[in-house]
């Protein structure tokens, strides 16, 4: 029996070279097509991908020139050459789509009741933008789920306002200067804004967009703000003592007043007192004027004022306190206190409430125990969610019974049954004591908030018992949440901003998944894209191989 050495002897050959060339150079054009599409971009990747392809199909051809031309000429594999060339325009025409319609934010609403279309209201809104505008998103890589949901609502405004409307986002983390020149303080945050004839972001106007569930409505909102940005003024009068709309401390008032601007609203000083002495009126530009706990109270020329501008329409936001001056602002007997009771139903009391179910620190410290939905100015002023804290307030009252018929007037907020209105001020303010005298003290529950609104002349007026629930220190705690949303309610009514809005758009939760997730899109997209058209193109590269074996 011979013995043969079964051991094989590896021969690179022209020919094998050749032919890995070749494999080579179709798989770096794949993989460079599947990678300008993945990520969306002419980087390095893409690029050293196609430089693969490039080469291993020029030394295809300087190796094996005879199979190269047999390739793109030869009649025995024209059939198979076809085939993977309609494989690669079918993945090229598919690329170029999927770009196409990336880039323009089509959309295509199919469910019955149209819910994910946008309104008439809000397309009425987008007649109305007069220049180009941009949404930016700041959203994290913890977010990016809520980047998903929300983009599928600002690509509509971007599709039916045909480009005026544009989007753009960014991680903050990635980009904190940015972040920082927008006044990005939360995650996810987006804003809107005007942009330059250059492109670049208007930032004089720049507004915040409440990022919930209400997607349509918020951002119609924000973009209609937007629209009417430097249209609305509102005084702060600084002649009698107010606090500082321009104070940065924990008294002052600088964060509502910042509020207010952002919101597109124009805020001025005012001076009763220098108008008053010059016989002069209130600016006809003003839509409202906010008097933060005046430390005197008003004579009769300011009242004259005051008089000739709500009965041409005016607005005011009236903030008292309990002080301990000899004159107070709007002192129970005094003349601008009457004026309001005979003109408008309200008027505050000169007593101090002390709530012992709703007191937090001490009983002067309150939560507002009742919400009255009368107007707008009581939306979401849930006092579970929504607290609103007032530290040392003065009672105010409402006559319900008020004979005009054409003045309409109600409460907002009132204390708890186990409240009670403290009259002794002296002891208060000397010695910080108080207890309820059933003789000389109110029974609660007392009036915190009340409003007042002539229909004939459009006059109104919101008066509140204390300014503290604006200041710096109250306006932004976590506990005080209901502080801002009072305010913002009241100056959206008192200046008329949300009948400027007019805003009705439809609104509907996230909470079922309408939308993909990315994940599930990059499975889709790898299926139409890549792996249809590709099985296609392996198909008709095998054949050819086969048919050149043979």
């Amino acid at each position: 029996m011979t013995n043969r050495d079964s051991s094989t002897n590896l021969v690179i050959t022209r020919g094998g070279i050749g032919g890995l060339a070749s494999l080579i150079g179709f798989s770096g054009l794949i993989a460079g097509i599947i990678l300008l599409i993945w990520l969306g971009n002419v980087g390095l990747p893409v690029l050293t991908a196609f430089a693969v392809g490039l080469i291993g199909i020029i030394a295809w051809a300087r190796l094996l020139p005879d199979d190269f031309r047999a390739f793109i000429t030869g009649r025995g594999v024209r059939h198979s050459t076809v085939t993977i060339f309609a494989g690669v325009l079918l993945v090229g025409v598919i690329v170029m789509l999927y770009l196409l319609v990336a880039r323009a934010a089509l959309t295509w609403d199919l469910t019955v009741g149209g819910r994910f279309t946008l309104s008439d209201t809000t397309r009425t809104v987008l007649q109305r933008v007069p220049r180009p505008i941009q949404i930016t998103g700041f959203y994290t890589a913890r977010s990016l789920g809520l980047r998903e949901i929300d983009d599928q609502y600002w690509r509509l405004y971007e599709s039916d306002s045909d480009g005026l409307i544009r989007r753009a986002y960014y991680d903050p983390e990635e980009v904190p200067a940015l972040a920082q020149q927008f006044g990005v303080t939360a995650d996810p945050q987006v804003f809107i804004s005007f942009l330059n004839p250059d492109g670049s972001v208007d930032f004089s106007l720049v507004s915040r967009v409440a990022v919930g569930n209400e997607q349509e409505r918020e951002m119609t909102t924000a973009i209609s703000r937007l629209i009417i940005a430097g249209s609305i003024t509102v005084y702060f009068d600084v002649g009698l003592g107010e606090r500082d709309p321009l104070d940065n401390t924990q008294e002052g008032l600088s964060g509502i007043n910042n509020g207010m601007r952002e919101s597109g609203l124009i805020t001025l000083p005012l001076d009763i007192g220098s108008l008053a002495i010059q016989n002069g009126d209130i600016p006809q530009d003003a839509a409202a004027v906010i008097f933060a706990r005046p430390l005197r109270d008003l004579n009769a020329a300011e009242i004259d004022v005051l008089d000739r501008y709500l009965n041409r329409g005016g607005a005011l936001l009236l903030l008292t306190d309990v002080t301990f001056n000899e004159n107070p602002f709007l002192q129970q007997d005094g003349a601008f206190n009457r004026y309001l009771w005979d003109n408008f139903g309200i008027q505050a009391l000169d007593a101090a409430v002390v709530d012992y179910l709703t007191g937090q620190t001490t009983p002067l410290e309150i939560i507002g125990a009742a919400v009255f939905d009368e107007t707008d100015l009581s939306a979401n002023l849930d006092p579970s969610t929504y607290p609103t804290l007032f530290r040392l307030i003065r009672a105010v009252d409402v006559n319900l019974e008020f004979g005009s018929p054409d003045v309409s007037n109600g409460r907002v907020i009132m204390s708890s049954e186990q409240s009670y209105g403290e009259t002794d001020w002296a002891a208060l303010g000397q010695t910080n004591t108080y207890s309820p005298d059933g003789d000389a003290d109110l029974r609660g529950p007392l009036s915190l908030a009340v409003w007042a609104w002539n229909t004939r002349t459009n006059a109104r007026i919101f008066l509140v018992g204390d300014s503290d629930f604006v200041s710096n220190g109250l306006v932004g705690l976590n506990t005080a949440l209901g502080n801002g949303v009072l305010f913002t309610n009241a100056m959206s009514w008192l200046s008329r901003l949300n009948e400027a809005i007019e805003f009705g758009a439809q609104a509907f939760s996230v909470s079922v998944p309408i939308f993909y997730t990315q994940q599930q899109l990059n499975t889709i997209r790898f299926i139409t894209i890549f792996l249809i058209p590709g099985a296609v193109l392996v198909t008709g590269f095998a054949v050819w191989a086969r048919r050149v074996r043979r």
